[in-house]
């Protein structure tokens, strides 16, 4: 009795990973193994970073830090959820009011990403239509 050969039905990913590899055009994530510094190191190499978003150097910044210490111990470490279902938080409402201020407007809506503000405020923009 012949035995049937049995065909992984995902085979065909391996085969157009192998593709890309081949290609030169696989991506692979740099993986950071420090804090996002001005030099840090990605994957086990010491770099210059030019690819980070952390133009000012506010997530090393002392001050910043011992402030997200005290939030961390005050609201835990999230919110639980995006700001949108459930997890917009008083202290969000503070910062926007502040901002607000700040700038002498009405209001201001503070997103968690850029890619969240464009998808945010091109929408209300453009409208329906």
């Amino acid at each position: 009795m012949a035995t049937a050969t049995r065909i992984d039905p995902l085979s065909y990913l391996t085969d157009q990973l192998n593709e890309l590899k081949t290609k030169g055009t696989h991506f692979k994530l740099r993986v950071l193994d420090d804090e996002q510094a001005p030099v840090c190191t990605f994957d086990g190499k010491r770099v210059i970073n030019l690819a980070s978003n952390n133009y000012l150097g506010l997530t090393t910044h002392p001050k910043l830090r011992e402030a997200a210490l005290e939030a961390t111990r005050k609201y835990g470490v999230g919110s639980g959820a995006v700001r949108t279902i459930a997890g917009t938080m008083k202290i969000h409402m503070e910062l926007e009011e502040k901002i607000a201020r700040f700038k002498n407007v009405e209001a201001c809506v503070v997103f968690q990403s850029g890619f969240a503000a464009n998808a945010g405020t091109v929408s209300a923009v453009l409208g329906k239509e």
